[in-house]
């Protein structure tokens, strides 16, 4: 059984996500459906609260995230790296062009980005689950049929946002903590720590009532079509 979700449900999930979005989502269940997330309201609930929060419920700019940060906003996203903005002055200037100096360095190295090159700024956060890094993007388009390491801004269009969602919920294993009830804990492989917490703890709180409403169907898709 898997739950049914109408248009009308999409737009009261995600109210302010641009009509594409949305039309993506009705016309393509069966990606969530084929991953389990369809399964149960929790697991439905859990993935949907983080979804939205990572981007905005879709109202990002172009789906990616925005690395045009001040050196005082760098500083505070990351304190163990630079003391105050002075320190993020000298270590990479002001000339333009100096965030993606910066992510080269600070993603580089980590999340299958390799030292040395562009990765930490050409691997940033997109899509509706913010996929980051070099091995994310390969684990993720090689679940969904995209060359996403090849062509990263395939994550960004809305076509393809049901079976990004999907096929990163089948790379990080993450609905297994639905299903035992724990939302930190999905939280925390979703994307490392417990970023925005409250924000996402308020978006599956508002999103409750609707998902409480739905339906459960039958469904005829055979086990072995679910994206592992």
């Amino acid at each position: 059984m898997t739950l049914a979700i109408t248009a009308a449900d999409w737009r009261a999930i995600f109210p302010h996500a641009p009509d594409d979005i949305i039309a993506a989502f009705v016309a393509q269940i069966g990606a969530l459906d084929r991953v389990g997330i369809t399964e149960t309201r929790t697991r439905l609930a859990y993935t949907l609260a983080n979804a939205e929060h990572e981007c905005g419920g879709f109202t990002i700019t172009d789906l990616t995230e925005n690395i045009g940060y001040s050196a005082e906003r760098l500083a505070e996203v990351f304190p163990k790296r630079f003391a105050d903005a002075a320190a993020v002055r000298a270590r990479f200037g002001t000339a333009k062009g100096w965030q993606r100096k910066a992510f080269d360095e600070i993603y580089g190295g980590r999340m299958g980005n390799r030292p040395g090159t562009d990765d930490g700024s050409r691997f940033i956060g997109r899509g509706c689950p913010q996929i980051t890094g070099r091995d994310g993007y390969e684990q993720v388009g090689s679940r969904c049929g995209l060359d996403l390491v090849g062509q990263p801004r395939l994550a960004t269009l809305p076509q393809h946002q049901p079976a990004i969602l999907a096929a990163f919920c089948a790379w990080k294993n993450i609905l297994r903590w639905a299903d035992k009830g724990d939302f930190p804990r999905f939280v925390h492989e979703w994307n490392g720590g417990e970023n925005g917490m409250a924000d996402r703890r308020e978006r599956l709180a508002g999103n409750d009532p609707i998902i409480a409403r739905l339906r459960s169907v039958a469904t005829m898709l055979p086990a072995l079509d679910r994206l592992v």
